[in-house]
């Protein structure tokens, strides 16, 4: 049999040529970003839980807006930074490493002179090192910094630069504020001469956080709201993607890769992953997708859920009451608004599991897995992470129970 090569991606955001899924997304907002190349800026701001795919979806503009309007791309990962300061400088630096390949690139590092230096390892980066007064100037006159540069680009259209990872400038009131002013500088000076789209990127509760500390934030963006795929277009990303390597998937396989990647894109690169390893055929059976789902998740339990998962979660006291609840999730189809009400729930278990809910609901609130869904009042939970419950609805599964 040929040689395959995996089609998942499971360690980092999905490449563009692999895209799947998002076409109503997609078919709203790329008309959007195609307004910019008349010169109105747009923003956008992407929200979602984790493993929604909001920097997959991210990547997927740049590389529409680097292919078809011929725009300079660049696309910064936000999390660590907590100032405006730094977040210009990452910026600039990331901006100077992307167009070193352009024609236009010597007449630009030019107009840095002594603010940047040279990395030479295994290729050439820069440092962007402003003095105090040149960072107050530009953070003062961004709008007017990138509208200059944007001159230089001979051969490029365009601007669209993506700001992912927003969390960590969220608790910043300065940067909201920042923001509101740069674009509107954008819009009441340049409008018609600014080619240039910002893709913000970031949780649900992070933008809300902005939003209190300056409401006119949200007014800025065009909004998208990324929430967990339906049972058609899972069972049409893996048709796809096995197809691209010529394997077939039998029915009672898709029935469960769809039904334990539960709606979210990470989940299905997980899955899709492991039952790639796991087939030795050109058919992807019913053992292949166990096999790949069991193998998905040993995989996230060690990369995002230990060791929160620990004894105290996990004793025979509490495991019964938490797979009952990840099984509940999964049969809901697992999405952002997944949540349960202690009192209703409380009606599945036996009399054994009622006498410590309590107990559990308290352990797994203190170690962050569940949380109040609304007010401590309402009674209502939700998990913290969606893969918990994906998690351990694998863990528990046998060949006798799985569907």
């Amino acid at each position: 049999m040929k040689e395959k090569i995996n089609p998942f991606n499971p360690d980092g955001p999905v490449s563009p040529q692999n895209f799947e899924g998002r076409e109503d997304i997609l078919k709203t907002y790329i008309k959007i970003l195609e307004e910019t190349k008349y010169g109105n800026p747009k923003h956008f701001f992407i929200t979602g839980s984790r493993g929604m795919g909001k920097s997959s979806l991210a990547s997927y503009f740049k590389d529409y807006a680097e292919r078809k309007l011929k725009y300079v791309g660049v696309h910064i990962y936000n999390d660590g930074v907590h100032d405006v300061e730094s977040l210009i400088k990452q910026i600039i630096e990331t901006l100077l490493d992307n167009l070193q390949k352009e024609s236009f690139f010597e007449k630009i590092k030019k107009a840095f002179k002594e603010n940047i230096e040279s990395v030479n390892l295994f290729g050439t980066s820069f440092k962007f090192k402003p003095s105090n007064s040149m960072l107050t100037h530009l953070k003062d006159n961004f709008a007017h910094f990138l509208v200059d540069l944007m001159e230089n680009f001979d051969n490029k259209n365009g601007l669209i630069l993506i700001i992912d990872d927003i969390n960590g400038l969220s608790d910043n009131p300065e940067f909201a504020n920042w923001y509101k002013s740069f674009s509107d500088t954008l819009f009441t000076n340049f409008r018609n001469k600014a080619p240039i789209s910002f893709i913000l990127a970031g949780y649900d509760e992070k933008l809300q956080m902005i939003h209190e500390h300056n409401p006119s934030f949200s007014r800025i963006f065009s909004h998208i709201k990324l929430k967990g795929l339906n049972d058609n277009e899972i069972n049409d990303f893996f048709f796809k993607t096995f197809n691209k390597i010529d394997l077939t998937v039998d029915p009672d396989a898709m029935k469960l890769l769809v039904k334990y990647s539960s709606g979210l894109p990470n989940m299905m690169q997980e899955i899709g992953n492991g039952t790639f390893y796991m087939t030795n055929s050109d058919i992807v059976r019913y053992d292949d997708a166990l096999s790949g789902i069991m193998f998905a998740g040993d995989e996230i339990g060690k990369k995002y859920l230990q060791p929160l998962l620990d004894k105290s979660i996990r004793s025979s006291k509490y495991l019964n009451i938490f797979e009952r609840i990840s099984i509940d999730a999964i049969s809901n189809n697992l999405n952002e608004e997944y949540f349960f009400k202690k009192k209703d729930f409380s009606m599945n278990l036996d009399e054994k599991e009622v006498k410590v809910f309590t107990d559990f609901l308290s352990v797994a609130r203190k170690l962050k897995i569940l949380d109040y869904h609304g007010s401590k009042k309402s009674g209502y939970y939700k998990f913290t992470n969606n893969l918990y419950p994906i998690y351990l609805a694998i863990q528990s599964l046998t060949k006798k129970d799985i569907l």
